[in-house]
Protein backbone atom coordinates (compact mmCIF):
# COMPACT_ATOMS: atom_id res chain seq x y z
CA UNK A 1 0.00 0.00 0.00
CA UNK A 2 1.22 3.46 -0.87
CA UNK A 3 1.89 5.92 2.10
CA UNK A 4 0.21 8.74 2.39
CA UNK A 5 1.82 12.17 1.72
CA UNK A 6 1.79 14.30 4.69
CA UNK A 7 2.35 17.68 5.25
CA UNK A 8 4.51 18.93 8.26
CA UNK A 9 2.87 21.55 10.59
CA UNK A 10 5.84 23.81 9.89
CA UNK A 11 5.21 23.92 5.91
CA UNK A 12 1.49 24.35 6.51
CA UNK A 13 2.76 27.22 8.62
CA UNK A 14 4.48 28.49 5.78
CA UNK A 15 1.42 27.73 3.29
CA UNK A 16 -0.56 29.61 5.93
CA UNK A 17 2.12 32.58 6.11
CA UNK A 18 2.72 32.93 2.10
CA UNK A 19 -1.32 33.28 1.64
CA UNK A 20 -1.95 35.43 4.34
CA UNK A 21 1.11 38.45 3.75
CA UNK A 22 0.04 37.90 0.17
CA UNK A 23 -3.79 38.98 1.12
CA UNK A 24 -2.20 41.86 3.12
CA UNK A 25 0.51 43.02 0.72
CA UNK A 26 -3.05 43.65 -1.73
CA UNK A 27 -5.45 45.21 1.30
CA UNK A 28 -7.89 42.51 0.16
CA UNK A 29 -9.69 40.44 2.98
CA UNK A 30 -10.94 36.90 2.73
CA UNK A 31 -14.57 38.27 2.27
CA UNK A 32 -13.83 40.30 -0.84
CA UNK A 33 -11.41 38.20 -1.85
CA UNK A 34 -13.92 35.17 -2.32
CA UNK A 35 -16.08 37.97 -4.23
CA UNK A 36 -13.41 38.75 -6.75
CA UNK A 37 -13.03 35.01 -7.11
CA UNK A 38 -16.39 34.21 -7.61
CA UNK A 39 -17.48 37.13 -10.13
CA UNK A 40 -14.17 36.48 -11.85
CA UNK A 41 -13.95 32.49 -12.13
CA UNK A 42 -17.62 31.81 -11.43
CA UNK A 43 -16.26 29.83 -8.43
CA UNK A 44 -18.34 29.16 -5.40
CA UNK A 45 -15.45 29.60 -2.94
CA UNK A 46 -17.16 30.72 -0.12
CA UNK A 47 -15.79 32.75 2.41
CA UNK A 48 -15.76 29.96 5.32
CA UNK A 49 -14.67 27.76 2.20
CA UNK A 50 -11.32 29.59 1.78
CA UNK A 51 -10.97 29.96 5.30
CA UNK A 52 -10.80 26.55 6.09
CA UNK A 53 -8.42 26.10 3.10
CA UNK A 54 -6.42 28.68 5.05
CA UNK A 55 -6.56 26.88 8.62
CA UNK A 56 -5.61 23.65 7.17
CA UNK A 57 -3.49 24.95 4.52
CA UNK A 58 -4.77 23.27 1.50
CA UNK A 59 -5.24 24.98 -1.26
CA UNK A 60 -4.82 23.27 -5.03
CA UNK A 61 -1.88 25.24 -7.07
CA UNK A 62 -4.70 26.39 -9.50
CA UNK A 63 -6.39 28.06 -6.94
CA UNK A 64 -3.28 30.02 -5.81
CA UNK A 65 -2.80 30.55 -9.77
CA UNK A 66 -6.29 32.08 -9.59
CA UNK A 67 -5.68 34.32 -7.08
CA UNK A 68 -1.92 35.39 -8.05
CA UNK A 69 -3.93 35.99 -11.51
CA UNK A 70 -6.33 38.69 -9.85
CA UNK A 71 -3.72 40.53 -8.92
CA UNK A 72 -1.86 40.28 -12.15
CA UNK A 73 1.09 38.30 -10.63
CA UNK A 74 1.46 34.73 -11.46
CA UNK A 75 3.48 31.70 -9.74
CA UNK A 76 7.18 30.44 -10.50
CA UNK A 77 9.59 28.23 -8.95
CA UNK A 78 12.64 30.02 -8.13
CA UNK A 79 15.66 28.18 -6.59
CA UNK A 80 16.45 29.05 -3.27
CA UNK A 81 20.13 30.24 -4.27
CA UNK A 82 18.24 33.30 -5.99
CA UNK A 83 16.68 34.07 -2.96
CA UNK A 84 17.60 37.06 -1.38
CA UNK A 85 19.02 36.34 2.29
CA UNK A 86 17.48 32.63 2.09
CA UNK A 87 19.29 31.07 5.06
CA UNK A 88 20.46 27.88 2.62
CA UNK A 89 21.97 30.69 0.03
CA UNK A 90 24.49 28.42 -0.91
CA UNK A 91 25.93 27.70 -4.41
CA UNK A 92 24.80 24.36 -6.05
CA UNK A 93 27.94 21.74 -6.53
Amino acid sequence: MTEVYKVSEEQKERIRNLVKDFLKEQNISVYKLAKMLNERYGRSGSVSNILNKLSRATFKISELMDIAELFDYEIKFVPKNSIEGHKDNKPKS
